[in-house]
């Protein structure tokens, strides 16, 4: 499959989103956080129903989201339930509207593994075009010292994507995904420290220091952790724009058509969101028969905001094969 043949919209201004009537929603779902980005994109989005999900990891007092506007699905309290727990008790609520419904989902607040869940178990309702939006910040708060998750817990699959894999371990592949997140990026890379680890870079990243600040993270990672695997002309790293899904989707497809003799492969999304559908994407069409998982190093806390500014706001129609 040609991921990057999938249709993608860009808007440059809030207010031309805004104006934008190419489509309407009967359903927008978006996981509240502090960000400007999230709320703004929800105000102005043209949707018959919109949801707002509460994601435990937030850590919202019910004081801190009574005066959101619309339905509300408080998952704050669920502490112990994974994602799967989550959005199936969602799911169970909002069946027949989800059924029938024009989607889109926001990925900008949405947790990471949620994204791999979200596409994972509505393509297996037969939900298979769904419209995934994420808006880009003009920068973050701390840029490279930025902190995006709080109190790690432990490496284990996202919830339906454990595949049933090959006692040997002599030529597995990591996919990483290099974020921010270098102590994650270090936990995968132990956890796996036989695979030959693929590192997915942002670049072009979203903003033009973004970069930099990615690859300063991801060495100090290598430092630690990779034993000097990586150089930026090494075949182990993939360069993919940060906020293209389909292209990141389509270079994984092509990396694995190039190297056929592994024996399990393991995904780990610890970039942007738009990468992180990226992999989900790839995994859902190409991986499901394969000895394949994706893996996470999940954490009991998130910042609810990292970034300041709106930059742009990107529209991803995902189609799933039937």
């Amino acid at each position: 499959m040609n991921y990057t043949h999938l249709y993608k919209e860009k808007f440059e201004y809030l207010s031309n989103f805004n104006k934008s009537t190419y489509k309407k929603y009967n359903l927008f779902i978006s996981a509240y956080n502090e960000s400007d980005r999230v709320k703004q994109v929800y105000e102005n989005i043209h949707a018959s129903n919109k949801h707002w999900l509460i994601l435990p990891e937030y850590q919202f007092e019910e004081i801190e989201i009574t005066d959101l506007e619309g339905p509300v699905f408080n998952y704050s309290n669920n502490i112990n339930e994974d994602e799967d727990d989550i959005i199936l008790d969602y799911y169970e609520k909002n069946k027949e509207l989800i059924h029938n419904s024009n989607i889109a989902i926001d990925i900008t607040g949405l947790l990471r593994p949620y994204i791999v869940f979200f596409l994972r178990f509505f393509a297996n309702q037969g939900i298979n075009k769904i419209d995934f939006i994420y808006s880009e910040p003009f920068e973050y708060k701390k840029k490279e010292e930025t902190e995006f998750s709080l109190d790690y817990l432990k490496i284990r699959e996202v919830k339906g994507c454990l595949g049933s894999h090959n006692p040997e371990t002599n030529q597995d592949i990591l996919f990483l995904g290099s974020g921010y997140d270098y102590h994650r990026m270090i936990a995968i890379a132990k956890e796996k420290k036989e695979a030959k680890k693929i590192q997915v870079l942002g670049f072009p990243s979203l903003q033009a220091d973004m970069f930099q600040q990615n690859i300063l993270k991801s060495c100090k990672a290598e430092e630690d952790a990779f034993s000097g695997e990586f150089d930026m002309d090494s075949e182990n790293i993939i360069l993919s724009p940060a906020n293209d899904p389909f292209v990141t989707a389509n270079l994984l497809s092509e990396y694995l058509k190039k190297n056929t003799l592994f024996t399990n492969l393991y995904l780990c999304p610890l970039s942007t969101r738009a990468q992180t559908l990226g992999m989900a994407l790839f995994y859902v069409v190409e991986c499901l028969d394969l000895p394949a998982s994706i893996i996470f190093p999940f954490c009991k806390g998130y910042s609810r905001e990292t970034s300041k500014g709106l930059s742009k706001i990107w529209v991803y129609t995902v189609e799933i094969p039937r």
